[in-house]
């Protein structure tokens, strides 16, 4: 380090060249060293800079990534890639994409589904909300409405928007019509297969026996199980005569016996 003393001019002293070099030479080292340690000094100032901007990154670029997904959806606005084909009654887990939306999105109790990459205005579903994880972006619930077409395929483009607190019995009612006429058509198919069925077997289908009887079956008076018994209970009981005090009754009850055709038919 420089000192005055060394660069003090005594009495009596001798101004020469060497007189002058000393000196000289002493300020230029001196110089050397202040260039030496301002170099230094520039070094720890620029890490202190870039160590500083990296914090300072690390710390408030989440935060302003944040803020801008925050000030752009305003907490009420997801995206999932989930692979889907949606359907009423179906309960499933939907999960958010990693974005800072992820941190903020607060579902309300019901959510629309909707499309990014496709479909019409009337291409919507509702999904019921059970519970939603942020850390991982789970958003675990239920389909309880489907509109349009957004059933007919698998999507990974969902945009999931919560809804308004105004909504929830118009979303409500809409589930009840969707559950109720998914009901109604489900009896209708099912009234359907039945009458085709009774009509094929009224059509085609043979009996399978006749009083016990299998087979193609002559079908007889005494075939019917107590007929002549009740026949002669009944006019004896009415009139106190029996079946053969009756004029030709019987004869005309064998001739008919005759007259009975085979009977080809279902079980009775």
């Amino acid at each position: 380090m420089l000192r005055f003393e060394d660069l003090r001019v005594r009495d009596n002293q001798d101004l020469d060249r060497d007189f002058f070099n000393r000196r000289y030479r002493l300020i230029a080292e001196s110089l050397g060293d202040l260039d030496a340690q301002l170099a230094r000094i520039r070094g720890a100032t620029d890490n202190l800079v870039t160590l500083g901007l990296t914090r300072v990154n690390e710390v408030l670029g989440p935060a302003l990534a944040t803020a801008t997904a925050a000030a752009e959806n305003g907490f009420l606005v997801a995206t999932s890639a989930t692979p889907l084909t949606v359907s009423v009654g179906l309960q499933t887990t939907f999960e958010i994409d990693g974005t800072p939306a992820r941190a903020l999105f607060a579902p309300t109790p019901y959510v629309v589904l909707t499309r990014d990459g496709g479909g019409s205005l009337n291409d919507w579903a509702v999904f019921r909300v059970d519970d939603y994880t942020r850390e991982n972006g789970g958003l675990a619930g239920k389909i309880v409405a489907v509109n349009g077409d957004i059933g007919a395929a698998e999507h990974d483009d969902w945009v999931i928007s919560a809804s308004a607190g105004l909504a929830a019995s118009v979303i409500e009612t809409a589930a009840a019509v969707s559950s109720a006429l998914a009901l109604a058509q489900q009896a209708a198919q099912d009234a359907a297969a039945a009458a085709d069925i009774a009509e094929s077997v009224l059509a085609n289908g043979p009996v399978s026996s006749v009083n016990g009887q299998a087979g193609e079956v002559a079908l007889g008076i005494g075939d019917i199980p107590s007929l002549t018994a009740q026949l002669a209970s009944k006019a004896a009981s009415t009139h106190g005569h029996t079946i053969a005090q009756i004029s030709n009754l019987q004869s005309t009850l064998a001739a008919l016996q005759g007259r009975i055709d085979l009977v080809d038919g279902g079980t009775y």
